[in-house]
């Protein structure tokens, strides 16, 4: 998948097919994350940020430092 410079938000299926996850551990990573999500009008479709997509992406590449706390 190819990201464009103004794509501000993916849609759960597309930040899925991304990061090379299904959807079930997408929900998992958002929740131990702490991710907030977004929904915007006159779409039934959940949106994550592109700084999200990212964070969740490094989670997955280094799961090592999934544990700490990154307050």
């Amino acid at each position: 998948m190819v990201l464009t410079a103004e794509k501000e938000y993916m849609n759960l299926d597309e930040v899925a097919a991304y990061v090379g996850m299904k959807r079930a551990s997408l929900y998992n990573y958002i929740k131990d994350l702490e991710i907030k999500t977004h929904k915007f009008k006159r779409d039934r479709h959940t949106y994550l940020a592109m700084e999200d997509i990212r964070r969740i992406k490094g989670h997955k590449e280094k799961p090592w430092i999934a544990g700490e706390d990154e307050r």
